[in-house]
């Protein structure tokens, strides 16, 4: 684990500011959002429904990501959020559209790094599989790490509807865990040699569980549906769930309901 005093990297500018973010999370919790989102949904194509059990549709990659049950004192959050998850199963009447993910891949993902094709290409092929870890531990040497290991709070505000999967949101309510998270991401995707494996940010940070996949075409009273069931919930939830992280490490998937941690892997104080 990295323990360096490098000064922190300025904020991207592809994440957001602190208001903005807090503002976005927060709207996408909005009755009329959440059916606006549910027209935009489709079949995600990652779990097949056999007939008796789900099974994976290969998906691999690498990501740097904080785990529930890798951080200390999200036990109560993570019987909450499988507890949401039948919830959810129950209140949508169309049956096996829905793939729960089992409560051992909850997680936040705090940098993505190579997936599918781009992982092929970029590590794979040229032989750079074995290799790629410690490009990453390089990476995380390069960013200021907190000594103290102080936690970070992410208040969880609700579940929202993604194109292809559904997801607990989160806020901060304390500006600098979310900026402590934001300033990892800069020294990351700053990295020279990521930046040569096409390694880049894609998207902003958006603080989220993903706690289900949506695995068949729903036609519109369908999805009317889905988006009532996600309200009922929203409506319901507990104000206090959090989920406490101050480490997060870099995690191999074949499939994207198994984040495999192995020893040689490096991890990161946040």
């Amino acid at each position: 684990m990295n323990n360096s005093i490098q000064p922190y990297h300025p904020i991207h500018s592809g994440d957001l500011p602190y208001d903005v973010y807090q503002q976005r999370q927060l709207s996408e919790l909005n009755g009329e959002k959440i059916l606006e989102r549910s027209r935009e949904v489709r079949r995600a194509d990652k779990f097949v429904f056999n007939g008796n059990t789900w099974v994976p549709v290969p998906y691999e990659g690498y990501a740097v990501v904080a785990m529930l049950d890798e951080n200390k004192g999200n036990r109560t959050l993570s019987e909450n959020l499988s507890g949401l998850q039948k919830k959810l199963v129950d209140l949508f009447p169309v049956k096996n559209a829905l793939f729960p993910l089992p409560a051992s891949s909850f997680h936040q993902t705090i940098a993505n790094t190579l997936s599918t094709s781009r992982f092929q290409e970029s590590v794979y092929d040229v032989g750079l599989e074995e290799e790629f870890p410690y490009i990453i531990e390089e990476a995380f040497n390069g960013i200021f790490s907190i000594t103290d290991k102080t936690t970070l709070f992410m208040r969880m505000t609700g579940l929202s509807l993604f194109e292809t999967a559904i997801g607990i949101l989160g806020i901060f309510e304390c500006e600098d865990d979310y900026l402590r998270v934001l300033r990892f991401r800069a020294g990351f995707y700053a990295n020279e040699m990521l930046s040569k494996l096409d390694v880049k940010m894609t998207r902003p940070f958006i603080g989220h569980i993903t706690l289900a996949y949506i695995e068949q075409d729903l036609h519109t009273g369908q999805k009317d549906q889905l988006a009532e069931a996600v309200m009922t919930i929203n409506r319901e939830l507990d104000p206090d769930l959090y989920f406490n992280f101050s480490r997060c490490s870099l995690r191999c998937y074949r499939h994207l309901a198994e984040f495999r941690y192995l020893d040689h892997f490096p991890t990161h104080s946040l």
